[in-house]
């Protein structure tokens, strides 16, 4: 009889990568726990890099009128101020501060609301808010040029090159004086195959599974320890105020 053939196994992760051939099933548990003990060991050395946080959410006025979303785009805009005061880096050029966040929503027509109703608002005293809307509904050639400012502006492997970037750099030396908040404001198109290294961002609930993905938007590129929350989640969702006996997310 001849003898079982070797089957290539290979395990990845963030921290490295090891391919072993497994003839038995035995050899293959042992290699996988093996790579599962490596695996914990690491996790447990790694720099804490996301702390999440609730956000208590209260609207009085009309569903879907426009002091609805008024009252939800001033709670939006207090915990991004909130975020950034507390992830802010600084700009070596005019040394004030600066950061780079997401702002998450379930649903487009929501989100196009909300956007208007953040521009239409002033910024905290002594703030700038640069607000860019991405969505999936966009006309793909929009959506194509729409795509590339952020992915060049997420892109934090080199932590400084984006202040050298000419439409980040063009913003904050024409307000020198000013804190700058740079926010996608964004569908769940932002979850999947977005490379993007957000300082911290905001989701309106849905699904856990979205939730880690935008998680994963934050701090994807650089190894430095978060001590305070740089995700916050609102406790619920538009939905639920629409009709709060009704369960607000069932096709998540």
């Amino acid at each position: 009889q001849p003898p079982p053939p070797d089957v290539a196994c290979w395990w990845v992760d963030e921290f490295g990568s090891s391919a072993l051939p497994c003839a038995e099933t035995s050899a293959f548990m042992a290699q996988h726990m093996a790579f599962v003990d490596r695996r914990v060991k690491a996790l447990r050395a790694a720099p804490v890099r996301r702390r999440g946080a609730l956000l208590p959410l209260q609207l009085t006025a009309k569903p879907g009128s426009t002091a609805w979303y008024t009252e939800y785009a001033e709670q939006l805009q207090a915990a991004v101020v909130r975020a950034h005061q507390a992830h802010a880096e600084t700009d070596p050029g005019t040394g004030r501060s600066v950061s780079f966040g997401v702002v998450r929503m379930a649903n487009i027509e929501p989100l196009f609301h909300t956007a208007r109703a953040l521009f239409k608002m002033d910024a905290p005293a002594g703030y700038r808010i640069h607000l860019c809307v991405y969505h999936s509904r966009f006309p793909l050639l929009l959506r194509s040029a729409s795509e590339q400012q952020p992915d060049q502006t997420f892109n934090r492997r080199d932590p400084a090159a984006v202040y050298q970037l000419p439409a980040i750099r063009e913003q904050l030396d024409a307000a020198p004086d000013c804190q700058h908040v740079f926010v996608v404001l964004a569908s769940p198109v932002c979850e999947v195959g977005r490379d993007w290294c957000a300082d911290w961002a905001i989701v309106e609930p849905s699904s856990m599974r979205s939730l880690i993905q935008l998680a994963g938007r934050v701090m994807r590129h650089r190894q430095k320890a978060c001590e305070t929350p740089n995700v916050l989640m609102f406790d619920t969702n538009l939905k639920h105020w629409r009709n709060p006996a009704q369960a607000a997310s069932v096709r998540p």
